[in-house]
């Protein structure tokens, strides 16, 4: 239940607090008081959104809470799940700041949009005149009816049940509408990936192949200079290894007389072994070339295919041509698994579409079962509000084809007049039997809702005389198991509130502001005459407005 509202600085309100009763709430006021403005800060609480437009005082921010109590275990339930603080009051307030920011709280948390909108949805139930088209619509109809049937949640778990399998269903027709060019894809890189798995490529080979090439171009130089280095070290007359080494004979003479003679020996038999595997390295230099000329020409051929891949598909070396081998080998599997993904997938979608045409069957049946006593008890309020020869009926249509509601094409039929012809709302309702068939059938799922406050904004446009006494009698039996919050222009309804506020403007040189007031027995008596009479009520109005308060 909306217990308490505060706004502060938006639009023209400056600051405003409402204590509202757990009943009837009735507010009247003149046209452009700011009776939808409250509304539209009310919005604010339900998540709506908003920008600095509706600042008062741009240099200030926009302060709109929202406290209530009587809570539902949902809203309980709700604020556990998301980790709120719990007690006996809720208090919801929203904050725009000067730059058109807005924060959103939740019993001091912050918190989203999106969370105030779910929250809300256990809260409120706001009724607008213009959304009076909305009971011309079809889904309005079966919403109602979903909730007469008490299968809201039932429909829920189907609609998301539902969603998922379209998702699939999609998933199975983009992978069959692809085939023809999945089939083009293939072949395509089946044949890069074969050009890559006869290549057989492995680590290393190309650096491998480009270094023994080099070798090979430069075979007759490195035999020549293999020749050479023989030939200084040991061959030839007066060679390098007989000078160290008669050298290294005349110092081993000396060694004895003086260690360091003993070392400049030592280091010329180094010498001499230093020499020997040279020789030996120049030796295994000389047997591994091979200047065969068809050797040479084979590792060029190998070359230059693997350039020729390279300059193909951008790429740096062989290690990335070998990755992308591996790549390929990889969309090549997933490609022959595509029949299998294919029949999977047909086979998920089949059993997805058997369950959900059970549930839709079943959800079917319980919406059936309700098309009679909502029309009776609609028929029953409509009777109370001088429309006895009206009749409603659900037209429905089970059309067999799955749908986010199910498989019923359903909507309310409306005839004003004994013996006319039953046709949509939209169709035949006047203004005055729209604001009565919204009222009516609001009040037959009132209690299935389990919304604690229900707020009509000027829904008995249209109605005056004793068909508005007789909705202001309706609307306060409502209140008897909802807090109701009118805004109306009515004397009669407004003769039935447990509590009437009055909103109205005051102005100074500057600017208007919006005001607001409970209005005490006599102020009633003195705004309903006006309602009946004008700005100066004549002593009948006055005694009319006492008539319908029952106040003597």
């Amino acid at each position: 239940m909306l217990q308490r509202l505060h706004i502060e600085n938006y639009a023209i309100i400056d600051k405003l607090e409402i204590n509202f009763h757990k009943s009837l709430n009735i507010i009247t006021g003149e046209t452009g008081a700011g009776k939808s403005i409250m509304l539209g800060a009310i919005s604010l609480i339900l998540g709506k959104r908003a920008d600095t437009k509706v600042l008062m005082n741009k240099k200030s921010k926009c302060i709109v809470e929202a406290v209530f109590d009587r809570l539902s275990k949902k809203t309980f339930s709700f604020l556990e799940e998301e980790g709120f603080d719990t007690d006996d009051e809720l208090i919801i307030r929203r904050e725009i700041n000067t730059s058109g920011k807005s924060r959103a709280f939740i019993n001091d948390t912050p918190t989203t949009l999106k969370n105030l909108e779910r929250i809300s949805e256990n809260l409120i139930d706001l009724n607008r005149q213009f959304e009076l088209l909305d009971i011309q619509q079809a889904n309005f109809h079966l919403e109602m009816i979903d909730t007469s049937a008490a299968i809201i949640p039932k429909v829920a778990e189907y609609k998301s049940e539902y969603f998922e399998y379209r998702k699939k269903e999609s998933e199975l027709k983009q992978l069959r509408a692809s085939d023809d060019q999945a089939a083009k894809e293939f072949e395509f890189l089946k044949f890069q990936f074969q050009e890559l798995e006869m290549l057989a490529l492995n680590q290393g080979e190309q650096q491998n192949l480009e270094a023994d090439l080099q070798i090979l171009a430069k075979s007759q130089d490195l035999l020549n200079l293999s020749e050479k280095t023989n030939f200084t070290i040991s061959e030839g007359e007066n060679s390098l290894s007989d000078q160290v080494r008669a050298l290294s004979r005349e110092w081993e003479e000396l060694s004895e007389l003086n260690p360091k003679f003993k070392t400049i020996h030592e280091a010329l038999i180094n010498i001499e072994n230093e020499m020997e595997e040279v020789l030996a390295l120049t030796s295994e230099a000389r047997d591994a070339i091979d200047a065969d000329p068809a050797k040479k020409e084979e590792i060029e051929v190998r070359l230059n295919l693997i350039y020729s891949l390279l300059n193909k598909h951008r790429l740096k070396d062989a290690e990335e041509l070998i990755d992308l081998h591996s790549t390929l080998d990889e969309k090549l599997s997933n490609y022959n698994s595509r029949d299998e993904q294919i029949s999977k997938l047909e086979k998920a979608v089949e059993g997805m579409e058997k369950k959900l045409r059970v549930k839709a069957e079943q959800i079917s049946a319980s919406r059936k079962k309700t098309f009679k006593p909502i029309t009776k008890k609609i028929m029953k309020i409509l009777e109370t509000l001088s429309m006895g020869s009206s009749k409603v009926e659900v037209h429905h249509e089970n059309t067999g084809i799955l749908t986010a509601n199910g498989i019923d094409d359903i909507e309310i039929f409306f005839c004003a007049n004994k013996g006319g012809e039953l046709k949509p709302i939209k169709q035949v309702a006047s203004g005055g039997e729209l604001s009565r068939l919204m009222l009516a059938m609001k009040s037959t799922v009132a209690n299935q809702m389990k919304l604690p406050t229900l707020i009509f904004d000027e829904i008995d446009t249209g109605v005056s005389g004793e068909v508005a006494n007789k909705m202001g009698i309706l609307m306060k039996e409502l209140g008897e198991h909802h807090q109701v919050i009118v805004i109306t222009h009515s004397p009669q309804v407004s003769a039935s509130a447990h509590k009437h506020f009055h909103i109205y403007k005051e102005e100074n040189k500057k600017r208007a502001f919006t005001r607001m007031k409970e209005l005490n027995n006599e102020e009633r008596i003195t705004e309903i005459a006006k309602m009946l009479s004008g700005e100066a009520p004549t002593d009948s109005a006055l005694s009319n407005a006492r008539e319908l308060l029952d106040i003597d």
